[in-house]
């Protein structure tokens, strides 16, 4: 499968979704959804806005159009919707905006809706199941971002020692991982007592106008390091410990079964699920590897993940399901074609002073792939804490 032929793919989704809801077209200016429409382009400028700096139109008859000010324009043409499209529907930077051009292009009588709101209903959340569809050539795509991931984690570890500050250790994910090609739109770092006190926690960092860094919390016995990376849209997740110190025997047995926590999840990720039957194993699992029963109050569990950090996080009764069917049956039917998805997960159970974190691909038979593994740490022996044997992977903590 070439680029165009992921590209068609993913169009052919947006006019499905488009025919079964009678919409004439949708315009995309999210940049997760421009990733997600065209296989991976980019149409952002600040790396930290939900929205880009130009927009795609995509109508049910499968015209694709560039929209949006003509300082974008050639670039993106040319360097990222290359051979893919081009159309155009352009405007001066000070005259106009995507959603005023297309409405004058094609007049107001046409059903369109949008990602943002700025034209008919806003639809972004119903895009979540197609954000989360993976062509093979996708699943490919994870496990290398998964492999540079990887390699950013490890290399970052590797330069934790006594004393290192936070805000170091997270400006050497970020610069493992830009190093590598990825985006690295969270890094959260956090050492000791704060690794108990908060589930998402920025690295400390002096402020500008204080010249007291006693605030910068520098590792004195282990460290937290959560990190996303993200590449042609797909984003990785994972978490690692590094140990610089002595920690209590407590910790290490809850890192232990918070990982088993994760085993369970994942072996339980299965096709014909929904988020929710696993969320069921999750509040399960937590009781059983001996957490308190309400502690996945405490933090998100994490769940799909795709063209966004979570294209659908799990919670108790979510209908959202562990691989759609429908998209595939209707996509290979336009094409003319057998077209399979596969999705992407990121479980992330915690505790007091503990997670667990990694991302794996499914397939459309049901087989799963870590991709984040990290074969330089030593394993957590899931044999052990079980008590029976797993296929699943998990990474203990780092050391000196």
């Amino acid at each position: 499968m070439d680029r165009k032929e992921l590209f068609y793919i993913r169009v052919a989704l947006l006019r499905i979704y488009l025919e079964k809801n009678n919409f004439d077209g949708i315009l995309i200016s999210r940049v997760d959804n421009f990733a997600m429409a065209t296989g991976g382009c980019r149409n952002y400028i600040w790396k930290y806005s939900d929205l880009g700096a130009n927009s795609l139109l995509v109508t049910k008859d499968g015209e694709v159009y560039y929209v949006g000010n003509n300082i974008e324009e050639k670039r993106i043409l040319e360097e990222e919707l290359n051979n893919l499209t081009d159309k155009s529907i352009s405007f001066l930077w000070f005259e106009d905006s995507p959603h005023e051009v297309v409405l004058k292009h094609f007049g107001r009588d046409k059903r369109f809706v949008s990602d943002d709101g700025s034209i008919g209903r806003n639809v972004n959340n119903d895009l979540s199941v197609i954000k989360a569809l993976l062509t093979p050539v996708e699943l490919e795509k994870y496990k290398k971002i998964g492999k540079l991931a990887s390699e950013a984690m490890t290399a970052t570890l590797k330069e934790v020692k006594h004393g290192a500050t936070e805000v170091e250790i997270s400006a050497r994910l970020v610069y493992e991982g830009h190093k590598r090609g990825c985006l690295v739109p969270v890094a959260l770092i956090a050492s000791d007592d704060r690794i108990e006190k908060y589930r998402h926690p920025l690295p400390t960092e002096r402020l500008l106008l204080d010249d007291d860094d006693s605030r910068m919390k520098k590792v004195e016995n282990y460290v937290m390091v959560v990190g996303c990376f993200l590449k042609e849209g797909l984003v990785v997740s994972l978490t690692r410990f590094k140990r610089v110190g002595k920690i209590s025997e407590e910790i290490e047995d809850a890192y232990r079964r918070i990982c088993g926590v994760d085993a369970l999840i994942q072996e339980n990720t299965l096709p014909g699920r929904t988020l929710g039957d696993v969320f069921e194993v999750i509040q399960n699992s937590y009781t059983k590897m001996g957490f308190p029963p309400n502690e996945w109050h405490n933090h998100h569990q994490g769940g799909a993940t795709g063209y966004a950090g979570r294209t659908c996080k799990g919670r108790p009764g979510e209908t959202f399901p562990v691989l759609d069917t429908f998209y595939s049956k209707e996509v290979s039917k336009i094409l003319g074609k057998k077209v399979e998805f596969g999705s992407a997960f990121a479980w992330n159970p915690s505790a007091k002073g503990v997670k667990s974190e990694d991302t794996f691909i499914l397939y459309p038979d049901g087989y799963q792939e870590i991709v984040t593994m990290t074969p330089d740490l030593p394993n957590v022996n899931l044999e052990d804490v079980l008590g029976r044997h797993t296929k699943v992977i998990k990474s203990g903590m780092a050391m000196d």
